[in-house]
């Protein structure tokens, strides 16, 4: 670029664009010749950013199996995340990734729901993909992909808010521990039935920690501090930070009863032979509730279980938002009004809950559920 006086009053400005030499004569000031070069020269810019977007044709389906090998592959969740990006490719692979806008990102998040009757929950985990794979796109994959802004980022994503409200009361808590016990042993005395004694451990470490499933399954044997009374939740959940939960006597005991595998630090691990990763306890925790004869009941509602006579046992919330491993404190306010119209603190809440599996009622508990 350059400014070569012609005349009084008269410059010749000169720029390259295109790939071409441009000028162009201008009438005024040394300065106004200076602004007008400096404006051609932003407008020439803008051009060929224009211009770089157009020209590139990456497509989606390139950008997913880059994704996938890159990220996606080596995720522990590698399972679901396949079959995700599978469904991404059938609906949006034979477009260019610049033609991906922030609208379509929302027609196909909407579509989760709408057309493939997706749970709320289950087409968040899809989006998240969509957006964790946009974002690689528009950053360190952007001279590739012709774009630099996540089009998932304009995306009003309506994550559920999960306010359900279902615990177990003082006689459901005791007919489930009572049906854990039964189903633990195989009929005419032949031993240990392994699958429920499992269960067993798991649903007792979800009651009286409020632990998360994947975290329940994350857990290693050093985990457990019996000195301290406390286990150490290194699960990379809910942003990967490590925390503590108690640990009361009667969790330690039934720890130190059930089974090490040779080997295995890991005090669940996956089944020798399985292929997958992650683990459920949807069948026989369902043997369970039907034993108990316990009505509308997830796995997860027994943290809510825990939270819930936590504070009613008296709790301070922000303890219990630490011990849930919740990040805003707004999670955990959802419990607080179970400290006001029950009972006042009669101690741990993890005791109370044997006591009760126990069919140990305190005389304050009586009626109180």
């Amino acid at each position: 670029m350059s400014i070569q006086k012609v005349e009084k009053g008269v410059y010749k400005i000169r720029w390259r664009e295109g790939g071409r030499q441009k000028g162009l004569n201008v009438h005024g000031s040394h300065e106004l010749v200076k602004k007008i070069l400096r404006k051609k020269l932003s407008a020439r810019d803008e051009n060929r950013h224009l211009d770089i977007k157009r020209e590139v044709n990456f497509r989606m389906s390139g950008l997913i199996d880059r994704y996938w090998e890159q990220y996606a592959s080596k995720k522990k969740s590698q399972d679901r995340e396949k079959s995700i990006l599978e469904g991404i490719r059938d609906e949006l692979g034979q477009l260019f990734v610049r033609e991906v806008d922030g609208a379509g990102v929302q027609s196909w998040y909407q579509g989760l729901t709408e057309t493939k009757g997706l749970s709320a929950g289950t087409a968040v985990r899809h989006f998240n993909v969509m957006h964790h794979m946009m974002a690689k796109a528009a950053t360190i994959w952007s001279k590739d992909t012709g774009i630099d802004r996540n089009p998932a980022d304009a995306v009003e994503v309506k994550r559920p808010d999960d306010q359900r409200d279902r615990h177990l009361n003082t006689e459901e808590i005791e007919g489930m521990k009572a049906a854990l016990d039964e189903k633990m042993y195989r009929k005419a005395g032949k031993g240990i039935n392994q699958t429920f004694f499992r269960l067993r451990l798991i649903v007792l470490i979800a009651l009286t920690t409020g632990m998360r499933k994947a975290e329940i399954f994350g857990l290693n044997w050093s985990d457990l501090l019996y000195r301290e009374e406390l286990i150490a939740v290194r699960a990379k959940l809910k942003g990967g930070k490590m925390r503590y939960v108690p640990m009361p006597a009667e969790l330690a005991l039934e720890f130190k009863r059930y089974p090490a595998v040779f080997g295995e630090d890991r005090i669940f691990p996956p089944e020798p032979g399985t292929k997958r990763e992650r683990q459920r306890v949807d069948k026989s925790f369902e043997t369970i509730l039907e034993m108990a004869g316990i009505k509308d009941f997830r796995f997860h509602d027994l943290r809510h279980t825990f939270a819930s006579w936590y504070m009613m046992n008296g709790g301070d919330l922000y303890e219990l938002a630490k011990i849930l491993g919740h990040s805003n404190i707004k999670m955990t306010e959802r419990y607080a009004k179970l400290a006001k119209s029950h009972i006042a603190k009669t101690g741990s809440t993890a005791r109370e809950m044997w006591r009760l599996m126990e069919g140990k009622k305190p005389e304050q508990l009586q009626g109180t559920v």
